[in-house]
């Protein structure tokens, strides 16, 4: 799948999408994801951030550089404060979680390829070889 229609079939099902990364934001990101040795932003995720900050389908989220509101109280963190959250978890270790839904989480490793994983134990259930497919699943599995 291309990026373009990834974001046909988002534009389709009416995704709320974020407004895009200021310059320096990613840099940054990235920065501080390599300090938690999580794996850098991978480039198609760049280009989407360049375009849209993050997204969001019901539950689903793909986390974008930037904090989004979505209530008052709980807003959606950026890509670098989850991880941050996360950081100890021996499974998440050399990998970033970039989405989430109520069913799974979704992560990509230093070579890019996306990862679902379990909800309660982070293992990984399934390894996707279009990254478009995974954060297309992510959004979806938030609108169960």
């Amino acid at each position: 799948m291309t990026e373009q229609e990834f974001i046909n079939k988002l534009n389709d099902r009416n995704v709320i999408f974020a407004p895009a990364a200021i310059a320096g934001t990613i840099s940054l990101i990235n920065l501080n994801l390599q300090k938690i040795r999580a794996a850098m932003i991978p480039t198609y995720m760049i280009n989407l951030y360049q375009k849209y900050g993050g997204m969001r389908l019901g539950a689903g989220y793909i986390f974008g550089p930037n904090e989004v509101e979505r209530a008052p109280k709980y807003p959606i963190p950026n890509i670098f404060q989850i991880n941050s959250e996360l950081t100890n978890i021996p499974e998440l270790r050399g990998k970033t979680v970039f989405g989430r839904n109520d069913l799974f989480w979704f992560a990509f490793d230093s070579f890019g390829t996306c990862y679902m994983l379990d909800n309660l134990n982070l293992r990984v259930l399934r390894k996707y070889d279009d990254p478009y497919r995974a954060m297309l699943d992510c959004l979806l599995g938030g609108k169960i």
